[in-house]
């Protein structure tokens, strides 16, 4: 299988999954479910449905497109967009019956946009060419370039960045939010393009994006490619060490913003999952998804 999947687990599973192995389909939901279920619950929290009905639904999508998933680059974004379809059709088909979903955030939690009604698991996939290719190069060079700043501990850049180019706040809310000046905002949006275009020059697949404005139309472009690969999200371990109150105080702060401020409702699940892993996916249900999927593993 030819994909640009992060993560050497990740890839290690399905891969095993597309040779057929349902050893590596448990391993998977073992892992990722407590997440999506907590994520779910969050959702669906005074409506009456199950979340675990969802995150059925979730995986048995997985397997079903398992061909379709070689231009995705994090299996735990995809299987959150899935989810997010998923939720959404358990709310239709229930209509008026059921109590409010959250479909997307609130004016005080901004959230990820509502999915489209008609979103499927296989959205990356079915882009067209020209598109899949801007999406694909873009990822590559937001990676590298977060993970510079990451590494070199650049947290301000992040935060102002995740705010703009992720969130969409003005440079004057941003400003407020990090704390900094809009000067600063500004000088680290400018240079951050400029650089993003450095990166893409030197692109193996720079041509797909050689008629990209590189204006303020590109915020738009960058948000979306942001979102679906959920760049900003932080790894288990950091939730960990978060919950615990063990991460250094750069790290720990960085977190905090992202989790409190930013207001990340992936991470958020996610450390739910973390601080109760008892409350993941129940045994049932596990059972059930394992015993559905089974015609799909071949």
């Amino acid at each position: 299988m030819d994909h640009s999947l992060k993560g050497e687990g990740d890839r290690f599973l399905v891969e095993a999954m597309s040779k057929g192995s349902s050893e590596a389909f448990h391993r998977l939901v073992e892992r990722f479910g407590g997440r999506l279920k907590a994520f779910a619950a969050r959702r669906l929290a005074g409506s009456g449905l199950d979340p675990e009905d969802a995150v059925q639904e979730t995986f048995l999508s997985l397997v079903r497109n398992l061909e379709k998933i070689g231009e995705i680059r994090s299996l735990q974004a995809y299987l959150f967009t899935i989810l997010r379809c998923r939720i959404a059709d358990l709310a239709r088909a229930r209509g008026p019956t059921a109590g409010a979903v959250s479909l997307g955030g609130t004016e005080s939690s901004p959230g990820i946009d509502p999915v489209s009604a008609d979103g499927t698991p296989s959205t990356y996939a079915r882009r067209n060419e020209a598109v899949s290719a801007r999406h694909v190069v873009l990822a590559d060079v937001l990676d590298t370039l977060l993970t510079r700043l990451k590494t070199e501990r650049r947290f301000r850049d992040l935060k102002v960045l995740e705010l703009i180019f992720c969130k969409g706040l003005s440079h004057q809310d941003a400003a407020k939010l990090v704390p900094t000046s809009e000067p600063t905002v500004s000088r680290t949006k400018k240079a951050t393009v400029e650089e993003l275009r450095s990166l893409v020059a030197k692109h193996a697949r720079a041509d797909a994006l050689q008629d990209i404005p590189w204006g303020d139309d590109v915020s738009n472009l960058l948000r979306s490619v942001w979102e679906e690969n959920l760049f900003s999200c932080l790894k288990r371990s950091t939730l960990g060490s978060y919950a615990l109150g063990v991460l250094d105080e750069e790290w720990a702060d960085y977190s905090r913003f992202h989790i409190e401020v930013v207001s990340c409702e992936f991470c958020s699940a996610h450390l739910d999952d973390v601080a109760k892993p008892e409350e993941g996916v129940s045994h049932k249900t596990r059972e059930r998804i394992y015993a559905s999927s089974a015609g799909f593993l071949k």
